[in-house]
């Protein structure tokens, strides 16, 4: 196994450092061209790994573990592969070792959270946001997870993020991420109740699947600005119309489905709009 840390610039030295300290050995690092760099090191076996591995997250370093060869690397490299979105917005693990350096609107995760543009429920809701950001907006983005929706839509021109979560872990990871994309001046992450949020929002964006779509349809339909627009998934296909029903008076503007999973975009009823 490889161990693999990714830390900015100012951070290599330090941490090259203290991987030699911990007993690594073949350490290296490089630079991606967008300001982070990688550092890698070799330890004797797995278990050794994992210790390490742990104890340089519990000192606040991004650290993996990743096979050295064979399906098992190919899987790695297939999982940690950037996602592009129509050439505008790119979404990677900041560890990855594919080529980032001229990806357009480039978002990076760390460790934590849930949602990397792989998954169809958010994949599409991105697509809504290519679509239908045109700057400056101020977006909600529920069930937050890792915070990608959010960030890519402060990437395509949006000016400020809230993101709320059940999930302590998750409203955590976000704001890590917000960090790492130096958009956390107008980044907002919080456990705090629909209920206790302030509105209205040009962009709401809820990847929590029906049934959490349901519980919050009022508060949903409240935060959302006049000409807003509200993007939810997480549901199949057989499921959209109901989802529709519960957020009425809001309007389908359009919808997609990719598989066994579906999305729609809606908003007031002053605005409609067919796809």
């Amino acid at each position: 196994m490889t161990i693999v840390v990714a830390a900015p610039a100012a951070d290599v030295d330090g941490v090259v450092t203290r991987l030699r300290t911990l007993g690594a050995d073949g350490v290296n690092a490089s630079s991606t061209g967008t300001g982070r760099w990688l550092v890698r090191a070799t330890t004797p076996d797995e278990a050794t790994d994992e210790l390490l591995v742990q104890r340089l997250r519990a000192e606040g370093l991004i650290a993996v573990a990743r096979p050295n060869a064979g399906v098992r690397l190919d899987a790695w490299m297939e999982h940690t592969r950037p996602r592009v979105f129509a050439g505008r917005v790119s979404v990677c693990f900041a560890w990855t070792e594919h080529d980032r350096a001229n990806l357009a609107g480039l978002v990076e995760l760390g460790l934590g959270g849930f949602g990397n543009g792989e998954h169809p429920t958010t994949a599409m809701l991105i697509d809504e946001l290519l679509d239908r950001v045109a700057g400056g907006e101020r977006v909600l983005d529920v069930g937050c997870g890792s915070g990608v929706l959010g960030l890519c839509a402060l990437r395509l021109g949006a000016g400020e993020l809230v993101a709320v979560d059940v999930k302590p872990d998750a409203v955590e990871a976000t704001r890590r991420n917000a960090l790492l994309n130096r958009v956390d001046a107008v980044t907002m992450a919080t456990t705090a109740p629909l209920g206790e949020i302030d509105g209205p929002f040009d962009v709401i964006v809820a990847n929590i699947g029906r049934g959490a779509l349901v519980e919050l349809a009022p508060e949903l339909r409240r935060l959302l600005a006049p000409e807003g627009w509200l993007g939810v998934s997480g549901f199949s296909p057989v499921q959209r119309e109901q989802v529709a029903d519960f957020l009425r008076p809001l309007a389908t503007m359009g919808h997609r489905s990719v598989g066994d999973w579906s999305a729609a975009v809606l908003s007031g009823p002053v605005r409609r709009r067919s796809r």
